[in-house]
């Protein structure tokens, strides 16, 4: 079994064997047609090696995207969850593989150190390498998968890599810590998997709004900020060009359907407050925004998490009242202060290694206001039937009662208002 198929058109045979070249180099084992002669039964062949490679590498020319062979092994891949294509020269890209991550090595040379090439074996790797058979909560309890092509950029106080966030997509492991920018949030990949979304009956301060519970399935893996956005993140973006949602996301988010914000709601924030603790005062407005416009600075897609996605990865496969037990006190969280919030990062991360899911800052989310989960989408999705000015927060402040910080326990905010207790973290779409 080959980790690579490779397809290319015949007329693109030197540009495929560099890319042959350089991925045995690597130590990827690799079929392509070179081997075929005029007696091979060649569909024989086909069919048989691209089902038992480990992924399929389709290489995009002006030529390939006419051939009919080369999209219908790009579909095999794709619909099998191994397809990796590259663009070898500029082309117009077919329009049922343009919502795909795609590497670009129309100007490679066959530098080993080239930041695109590494981004083709990183993801080869990702694809060869051993997976669980189930990518649910206990593979997200260690650590990533380690990758030898995905180098740091930076750790985690930790001691955790955090990786270019350029080199990573769909197939990377969970847990892996990444960023688009030196600037810009720091994200951990959450695995996919179902969970019970609200309390139970028997919550003592269970509340009318928090079920009737129901079975959630998070139908892929997703990445969530490791820490809610904090001011220096929130300046960073402040400064980029303004950047509508639908062209940010470029029809690739999961989830659109949000009132356009005014000019310029990020300029509102108090840039006197210290860059180091999480951005609190913005709206729902002025978090949209910012997506918006780290959306266009990364060239990523960046939302907010949805309602059901937010109680998920704070849960991180606990059915307790918090996501640390039954109880909570202040040596695990920020709440009941008078004073504000802390700095992220200062209490013990949930078992999917996110920080200050309970307490210091609450947390926009995309919903709209609903009093019950009745009509809640079963697969993740934000509810957007409901009360048409409030939004769902979710995790309690630094000001609230224990109470607030319960995983199921919800709480409504008019999506203009800015207050001192809520702030947001981002999710980013992998592709």
């Amino acid at each position: 079994m080959a980790d690579v198929f490779l397809s290319y058109k015949k007329e693109d045979i030197r540009a495929a064997e560099a890319v042959v070249a350089g991925l045995r180099a690597a130590g990827f084992s690799v079929w392509w047609d070179d081997s075929l002669t005029p007696k091979t039964a060649w569909d024989v062949a086909l069919e048989r090696e691209i089902a038992m490679a480990a992924t399929v590498v389709v290489l995009w020319t002006p030529r390939s995207v006419q051939s009919d062979w080369v999209r219908t092994e790009a579909h095999y891949g794709q619909d099998r969850g191994k397809l990796i294509p590259v663009m070898r020269e500029d082309c117009s890209i077919p329009i049922a593989f343009m919502l795909r991550q795609t590497i670009n090595l129309c100007h490679w040379n066959g530098e080993p150190d080239d930041r695109q090439w590494r981004k083709l074996l990183t993801w080869v790797a990702d694809l060869t390498g051993t997976k669980p058979g189930n990518a649910n909560i206990p593979q997200a309890l260690g650590a990533a998968q380690p990758n030898p092509f995905r180098r740091a950029v930076g750790y985690l106080s930790t001691g955790e890599p955090i990786v270019d966030g350029m080199l990573v997509n769909a197939a990377t492991p969970a847990a892996t810590v990444f960023r688009d920018g030196e600037t810009l949030p720091v994200m951990r990949i959450v695995p996919k998997g179902e969970f019970l979304l609200g309390s139970p009956l028997s919550d003592p301060d269970r509340g009318a709004v928090e079920g009737p519970q129901k079975r959630i399935e998070i139908p892929a893996p997703f990445a969530m900020g490791v820490f809610p956005v904090s001011g220096a993140e929130y300046q960073a973006i402040a400064g980029a060009p303004a950047a509508p949602i639908a062209a940010a996301s470029a029809g690739k988010a999961r989830f659109g359907r949000f009132k356009q914000p005014p000019a310029d709601p990020l300029a509102t924030w108090q840039r006197g407050a210290d860059p180091a603790l999480p951005v609190t005062q913005v709206s729902f407005e002025d978090a949209q925004t910012f997506v918006a416009r780290l959306s266009a600075a990364s060239h990523e897609v960046y939302r907010l998490p949805s309602e059901a996605e937010w109680e998920y990865a704070c849960r991180a496969g606990s059915r307790s009242r918090y996501c640390f037990g039954d109880v909570i006190d202040a040596t695990v969280a920020a709440f009941g202060r008078s004073t504000g919030p802390v700095k992220p990062g200062s209490f013990p991360p949930n078992a999917f290694g996110l920080y200050d899911m309970h307490g210091n800052v609450r947390e926009w989310t995309a919903d709209l206001w609903h009093e019950s989960y009745d009509d809640v989408p079963l697969d993740g999705s934000p509810a957007l039937e409901g009360h048409g000015s409030m939004r769902v927060v979710r995790g309690g402040g630094w000001c609230d009662d224990a109470v607030l910080l319960r995983s199921a326990a919800r709480m409504r905010a008019t999506y203009s208002s800015r207050v001192d207790a809520v702030g947001f973290r981002v999710v980013r779409v992998l592709t």
